[in-house]
Order: structure tokens, then C-alpha cells, then sequence
């Protein structure tokens, strides 16, 4: 039987899904399952390995289910900001620390005053931010010294993965842009940053490129898995440079990507690496593969703002959420979603979600409303960040599950004031990811002719010509509102810290 089909996994901080892609990219199966996420007061919030990877097994032998012989490689996706310590006989020795783990925070002042991050940023192009493994294991060395000497291996979610998968860790530079331990402009780590920490190269994975065949699963994962014949693995890339690939970043230069998912991105592909001012470090600079960098920003607090909305106030489903809004505006009430702080180096971890301009006739649909400018407020600030450095944006694509939205969409276009284009996938992570593993075993002769063929356009959000100075001016004031509130987050987050 022919080996004509990808298996693309996406592990995300919230759901973990796999879909079998073919040629044309299509997507013939779909799974999707919510991964179950470790919390406490005190801001833990990690995955679970052996719970992940088994979850990971269960999806995989599911939907493989009737496409057993004819899959041809697996290519996984994952999350940044993924911090694994493992002990000399790499057993963990706590979970997978994800983005939403607040913990570092108790350090970071400290960390401000000890290392020189100006050139950490010229090294890494990662701001100062706590949300890095660099700072995770700072922490560890200050908070928990029991755990860091006893750690001997640091992994991340698509190394570990990939270490259950093949017995051996490695790992890619897309994802090890988050680290700010990766000098980005060698794509290993640098010896600076560990130097400071007091770890060596050799307990970290190695470094390869994300569109490279690691070899064949062997075959007790092929069992596993419920795979037959001979299978590669690919490395793959970080989840928001997935979801990049299959909306369609590779099909011709300048093109700008908006992923909307738990969290949000804004980034344009580029043939160098473009840094801001060092006073600034508005923007991080990731490396994407194919000798492309990424830079723009990530944002923590995007679709989680739904997820909240539906969790904790309104009970509404994402779908009912959307619908509610189609026909309003937020009527000049103000929502900073930052509630697990955000990317914004200005803000940082001192950052909190803020209602500003509530009034009694402000209901449900109008605080919705609000969560969604918020969100693409804080996108648009990346545009013009990036516009400022001289990088030159010819179009703008958008996807994530923000993206099914008609309200978000339209809303996100008339804030950025130009065409938002949305690609006819559900599954961009996957899609991406498929691109890459076409591409890789030869099908295709290039990323750009597998993009050309494998991506499609469903729709075009044009800007509605009367709501573009509307919401420039309320823009205008958004960033007045986050700027002026960094004293009061300031002072917040002491009280928080001197109790009641």
C-alpha cells in the first residue's frame, strides 16, 4: 500500500490534536482532546508527562485507525516556554512547567538586578520577560536548589515528546527561540546565558533543524502507536510556526501571520534577523527553519480570554459568545486581557486584566466585545512595532480558532485597517505541519510550491471604511491606558506580596 499520508500531532498548552493530511492538503481524520492542566494558588500550572504522553498515545492510535500502512511520517508541534528537569536517569523531577506558571515572578526582580539583559536580548532576541526557561530554572537555583542540582537534563514539550518517541532528545531552533538560551544567531545554545545559570550544553538536547528526518520510529513505537511499515520522524516546529506554515507565511515575502488560539502571535517571516532597540525590545526575534527568521511578539491572552468569559462569568460557549457580539460594539468600555500577565516587556508579569469605562448599561455582549478589541489592540501595537523597523508587510493572514469568528475577524480588520485573510483550514497547526513533512520526503520540490498547492483562501475581512478612525482613536487610547497603568500595576502586585 502506498506511504502517501502525514500524521501531524499539535500538543498545545489546552488540547492536544492530530490529524491525518494528504498531498492536497486535506485533512481525512481529526481528533482533538482538552489536556488536563496542574494549578495551585500559589501560580502552578504544568502538564503532567507521563499523562501528556499518554494521552499523546491514545489520540495518535485512534485516528491512525484504517490509515495504518500508509502513513509516511510523523511531524509534531508543540508549545514554547516548556521546562522538563529530569534527574541523571531522566525521570522528572517535576511536571512540564508551561507559560501559565506564575511562579517565577517571586524572582524576577532579583533577576533584573543580576544578569545584563540588553545582552541577553542581542544574543537571544528575547526580552526580559519571566515566562522563559531561563528564568524558570533561575528559579529553581534560588527557590528550589534540591531540584536544580539534582536536575541533569532540561527538555521542553517537543523534546520530550520526541524522547519517548525515538530514546533519544532533540530538539529545534523555532521553539528554542522561547527558551532565551538559544543564541539566535549561531542556532545553538549560548555559552553566556549558561554560564550564568551554571548548566552546560550537554544537559540540553540537540539542536537540529525543524524540517529534518530524525530517522524511522523504531519498531516498539510503531507498536505503540499502532503504526505499520517503515515511519520517519520529523522534527517540526514550534505550534505558532505550524500555524504559520498552513495559513500560507511561505507563499511569497511580507507576509504578515496572525495566530489566534489560547494564545495570540503576530509575526512576519524575514530573510535576517531584525532586533528593536535595546531600550525598548518591543519584539522578540524567533528563528522560524528554511533559513527564515520570525520576528513579531507572542501574546499570553488571547483566546483564554473566551475561555474565562465561558468558565468563570458567562457560561456561554465560544460559539454563543461570538454570536452575541456580531451586532455591537464595546461601546467605549476597555478591556486589557491581560490576566496572566502578558509578552510586553514594559508590563511584564506586574500586568492584570483591567474593565475600564463600565457603565450600568453595559452587559454581557459589550464586556465580550471588549475582551476581543482588547486582544487585537494589542496586535495591531506589533504591526506597528515591526512597520517602525522597516520590515515591510504586503498582506495579512490570519488563523487559530479566534479565526472561525466573523466578529473577531471583522473587528481584528478594522483595527488593523487593512485586508485580514483567512485560510480555509481549521487545523493550520496541522496543515503547517503537513507542508513540512510533504516537502520533506520529496513530494514537493519546495515549501513555497507545497504552500501554493496545499493552502487555500476561504475569506477576505475587508477594514469598514467608517470604522477605521473609530477605532484609531480608541487604539490610541488603549496604549494610554496600558502605560499610564504601570505604576498601579506596580503597586498591585506589592500588595499582593504583603498580603492582607
Amino acid at each position: 500500500m502506498e506511504k502517501d499520508l502525514v500524521l501531524a500531532v499539535d500538543l498545545g498548552t489546552t488540547n492536544i490534536k492530530s490529524g491525518i493530511i494528504d498531498k492536497e492538503g486535506r485533512i481525512l481524520a481529526l481528533i482533538q482532546k482538552e489536556l488536563p492542566l496542574e494549578k495551585d494558588a500559589l501560580g502552578k500550572a504544568e502538564h503532567n508527562p507521563e499523562t501528556i504522553f499518554n494521552i499523546f498515545v491514545e489520540v495518535v492510535r485512534k485516528i491512525v485507525k484504517g490509515f495504518e500502512e500508509r502513513i509516511s511520517i510523523l511531524i509534531t508541534s508543540s508549545y514554547m516556554f516548556g521546562l522538563l528537569p529530569l534527574n541523571k536517569n531522566k525521570k522528572p523531577l517535576t511536571g512540564i512547567i508551561t507559560l501559565l506558571d506564575t511562579r517565577s515572578r517571586e524572582i524576577f526582580d532579583d533577576l533584573l538586578k543580576e544578569v545584563d539583559f540588553k545582552e541577553i536580548y542581542k544574543r537571544t532576541g528575547c526580552p526580559p520577560l519571566l515566562y522563559y526557561p531561563f528564568v524558570r530554572i533561575y528559579w529553581l537555583k534560588k527557590k528550589h536548589r534540591e531540584i536544580f542540582d539534582s536536575a541533569k537534563y532540561y527538555l521542553g514539550s517537543k523534546s520530550f515528546l520526541i524522547y519517548k518517541l525515538l530514546g533519544e532528545a532533540y530538539t529545534e531552533p523555532s521553539i528554542d527561540s522561547s527558551t532565551q538560551l538559544l543564541n539566535i544567531h549561531t542556532l545553538n545554545w549560548d555559552p553566556y546565558v549558561l554560564d550564568f545559570l551554571g548548566i552546560k550544553e550537554e544537559n540540553l538536547p540537540t539542536v537540529v533543524p525543524g524540517d529534518k528526518i530524525l530517522g524511522k520510529l523504531p519498531k516498539e513505537t510503531l507498536d505503540l502507536l499502532g503504526l505499520k511499515g517503515d515511519v520517519f520522524l520529523g522534527v517540526g516546529l514550534y505550534d505558532g510556526g505550524a500555524v504559520g506554515t498552513g495559513i500560507g507565511a511561505l507563499a511569497g515575502d511580507g507576509i504578515g501571520i496572525i495566530n489566534i488560539g489560547t494564545t495570540a502571535m503576530f509575526r512576519v517571516p524575514y530573510h535576517n534577523a531584525i532586533f528593536d532597540n535595546p531600550e525598548k525590545m518591543r519584539i522578540q526575534v524567533p528563528y522560524l527553519f528554511d533559513n527564515k527568521w520570525f520576528p513579531g511578539g507572542g501574546i499570553n491572552n488571547a483566546g483564554i480570554i473566551l475561555k474565562w468569559f465561558r468558565d468563570n462569568m458567562f457560561n456561554m460557549s465560544y460559539e454563543e459568545q461570538t454570536n452575541m457580539t456580531k451586532y455591537v460594539d464595546s461601546d467605549d468600555l476597555f478591556f486589557l486581557p491581560y490576566l496572566t500577565g502578558e509578552r510586553n516587556p514594559d508590563i511584564g508579569s506586574i500586568a492584570s486584566g483591567v474593565l475600564f469605562g463600565l457603565r450600568p448599561h453595559h452587559n454581557k455582549a459589550h464586556v465580550i466585545k471588549a475582551g476581543m478589541e482588547g486582544v487585537s489592540y494589542i496586535i495591531r501595537m506589533l504591526y506597528e512595532t515591526l512597520k517602525e523597523l522597516e520590515i515591510e508587510i504586503k498582506e495579512v493572514r490570519a488563523g487559530g480558532g479566534g479565526a472561525r469568528s466573523d466578529t473577531w475577524m471583522q473587528t481584528l480588520s478594522n483595527i488593523m485597517g487593512m485586508d485580514v485573510a483567512v485560510a480555509d483550514t481549521d487545523e493550520p497547526a496541522l496543515l503547517g505541519s503537513a507542508i513540512l513533512g510533504f516537502t520533506m520526503i520529496g513530494e514537493y520540490p519546495s515549501y513555497r510550491s507545497a504552500t501554493e498547492k496545499m493552502v487555500r483562501i476561504k475569506k477576505i475581512y475587508k477594514p469598514e471604511e467608517e470604522k477605521i478612525e473609530y477605532y484609531k482613536k480608541r487604539f490610541d487610547f488603549f496604549i494610554y491606558l496600558t502605560k499610564n497603568l504601570k505604576e498601579a500595576f506596580s503597586i498591585h502586585t506589592q500588595l499582593k506580596k504583603g498580603g492582607s
